[in-house]
């Protein structure tokens, strides 16, 4: 079974894309622009807590996320949580470190 690699380059996206294809006619997809920026850290990135739980019973995990992201927005990567009714916290520190050496920049509330 042969197979090529081909490249090609999307003047209107800015994306540079690699497929697959193979004699049986599979394509592998290519990475989408916003795919591809949320794989880097060369973007600003903060880190916020976003909002869970119910009415009334707040939960929130702490996110390394794309600052021009709304606060439920697709998270970079999560780093742990907050509880504020139990006062419980789990945070994932060699993680938080990593994210502030790369630039990040922690939100007010963090």
């Amino acid at each position: 079974m042969a197979a090529t690699l081909s490249s090609s380059f999307v003047a209107s996206t800015g994306a540079v894309g690699f497929s697959l294809s193979s004699t049986d006619g599979l394509r592998a997809q290519r990475m989408q622009p916003c795919q591809q920026a949320r794989q880097t850290t060369e973007c600003a990135v903060r880190l916020r807590f976003t909002r869970g739980g119910r009415h009334k019973a707040p939960f929130y995990r702490l996110v390394a996320i794309d600052r021009k992201d709304r606060r439920e927005g697709r998270p970079l990567e999560f780093l742990g949580f907050y509880d504020p009714l139990k006062k419980e916290t789990q945070l994932n520190a060699p993680a938080i470190k990593k994210w502030l050496q790369n630039g990040a920049i922690p939100s007010d509330t963090v």
